[in-house]
């Protein structure tokens, strides 16, 4: 039987930092394919990835053309990746030893690959040669840093004389090479004015606006977004901020620069607003260059923004601390989150779902009907039925066996789900390969093997799909597996004894243990840890679902659902 052909990768990267260097994205590929075919791969155009404007200290999340690439070497699809030199794969010693070895073992498809190929550089896999790629990576990594500083160093001096030094521009405002200064885009600086006008002094109406108001009008009249004025994109999505929202009316209203004085070289991307800029201040933070930028609202109406937004109830400025649950509860109707908010001038808190609010509704669709949650209420409920729950080893032993033995049903389930599509995958890349050697002995047009190629690379990218919905929940299930099974383990060893004692803000957990070195040798301990509310929820993964007629309390451990009509 003849052998099939061995199919390879090429990946090229080029950064903004990198492009000194002369090497180019085609250049790189070029000396690859060349490479490639030399040792026997089958390599094409369309197997060349690459990467332009993406730094070597990025992980593998960061750079997606990166991660498509191992996603395909991972499912079988090529069997080597050739990349010029080792530099180009990764500027990070650890993440390049990482991918390196990884590379090398045992895929998600079965079957192990040669790994990558490097040009220039070792590709021996033996301790002296991973010795010197290890010292060739660091080298690398030394650079980048170099680079690193003097790039920082460029724009920090650029920040400090009041210039533009890269990254987003203020809404309102561009910066003019020509001129060498900061000038003032009108069609934008008319909605800032706008925003300003109608949360003082209101709309033509002549009451005041607060910022989800102003947000909504602002849709409602179809006037563009600071996203769609500028053409850009936001999230990893790319999506264009099609709405106005609070949070981007709220920066506008808070930002110094629209008063004259903007801050450069925030380092830490910090939204600027009065009580940032004093806080800074008393710090002494390096950084954050003071530069006078023209302003587009009259100081005196600018002022009275800040002097209402400080003085609104439960405005950005509030002192109250951020309610526990806040972000644990979710609408069982329609799904979305709840938030919290104070009725009664402040005095009552409370949880409500955001389909109940406007903008989630601009389409003409109902507004959610879940209850509203009496906030002290629920929350003392949840606190009181934890501490019970965490107090009573015979509720907590059958909890946790409930609650394992739901686990090993639907990891059976997913074992069940996920083995044929497994298979079906292997499947699909096989008949890739061979239609491949097909087309390579010259037995197939160039047109039918790209039309047959696509169709078996649409079927294994929509059982793909299917596997990667599945494939995150197995995961977490062998995990909580595993941390369950030892909680579980000790309980019924009797190896160990918990107490709470519950406060307003924190829990003070004494447990009594027994470690077991042999027969002879015992050792007891007492320790006693405090933690936060906020911690031992993050520990028990406690979220609460509301329906019409109950609240699920969901975690690691099962809680009794709530059904008391205080808390709704």
């Amino acid at each position: 039987m003849k052998q099939l052909i061995k199919r390879a990768a090429v990946l090229c990267r080029v950064s903004t930092e990198d492009q000194a260097e002369g090497t180019s994205l085609d250049t790189q590929a070029e000396i690859c394919m060349e490479e490639a075919k030399r040792r026997g791969y089958h390599v094409t155009e369309e197997d060349v990835f690459k990467e332009d404007g993406y730094s070597g200290a990025l992980g593998i999340d960061a750079r997606p053309v990166l991660h498509q690439l191992w996603e395909k070497y991972q499912a079988g699809e090529y069997d080597a990746i050739f990349v010029y030199r080792q530099d180009r794969l990764s500027r990070s010693l650890a993440l390049f030893a990482a991918l390196r070895d990884e590379a090398r073992k045992v895929r998600r498809c079965g079957l192990k690959g040669d790994g990558f190929i490097f040009v220039q550089g070792s590709n021996d896999d033996t301790p002296e040669g991973k010795l010197q790629s290890n010292i060739l990576a660091t080298f690398a990594e030394y650079e980048r840093e170099v680079i690193k500083l003097r790039t920082v160093t460029g724009k920090k001096k650029l920040a400090k004389a009041g210039k533009y030094s890269g990254g987003s521009q203020p809404f309102g405002y561009r910066w003019d090479d020509e001129k060498e200064e900061w000038v003032i885009r009108e069609d934008e600086a008319k909605i800032v004015k706008l925003i300003f006008q109608w949360y003082v002094y209101g709309d033509e109406s002549g009451q005041p606006l607060g910022m989800v108001r102003i947000a909504e009008k602002l849709t409602e009249l179809g006037i563009p977004t600071p996203n769609q004025f500028r053409k850009t994109r936001k999230g990893r999505a790319g999506k264009m901020q099609a709405h106005w929202g609070d949070a981007t009316v709220q920066r506008i209203l808070t930002h110094t620069v629209y008063a004259g004085t903007n801050y450069l070289w925030r380092g830490d991307k910090m939204q600027v607003s009065p009580e940032q800029v004093e806080k800074i201040k008393k710090e002494k933070t390096d950084g954050w260059f003071e530069v006078d930028f023209p302003p587009i609202i009259d100081k005196m109406l600018w002022e009275k923004a800040q002097e209402k937004r400080v003085q609104s109830r439960g405005g950005f400025n509030r002192k109250r601390p951020k309610p526990i649950l806040a972000g644990r509860i979710f609408c069982g109707v329609c799904q979305r989150p709840f938030h919290d908010a104070m009725y009664n001038k402040g005095a009552k808190l409370v949880f409500k779902c955001n389909g109940k609010l406007k903008q989630y509704h601009l389409d003409g669709s109902p507004k959610c009907d879940s209850p509203v949650l009496d906030g002290e209420a629920v929350t003392a409920e949840v606190k009181k039925r934890l501490i019970d729950m965490l107090q009573d080893k015979d509720q907590m032993r059958k909890a946790i066996e409930e609650y394992v033995g739901s686990l090993e049903r639907r990891k059976e389930e997913l074992e069940t789900l996920l083995s044929p599509i497994t298979e079906q995958i292997s499947h699909l890349q096989e008949k890739q390969k061979r239609l491949a050697t097909v087309y390579v002995d010259g037995a197939l047009s160039h047109e039918d093997y790209k039309r047959q190629i696509n169709e078996l690379k649409e079927q294994e990218l929509a059982v793909r799909r299917r596997y990667e919905h599945y494939w995150p929940e197995m995961e977490n299930l062998t995990k909580l597996e595993q941390n369950i099974a030892v909680v579980k383990e000790a309980i019924e060893e009797e190896l160990f004894d918990v107490r709470y004692q519950p406060d307003d803000d924190k829990i003070t957990e004494n447990i009594a243990f027994v470690k077991v070195h042999d027969e002879k040798h015992l050792t007891v301990g007492f320790p006693q840890k405090v933690v936060t509310w906020e911690e031992l929820l993050d520990r028990l993964q406690v979220k609460l679902w509301v329906y019409p007629d109950r609240l699920e309390v969901r975690g690691i451990v099962p809680i009794e659902d709530i059904a008391n009509p205080k808390c709704c």
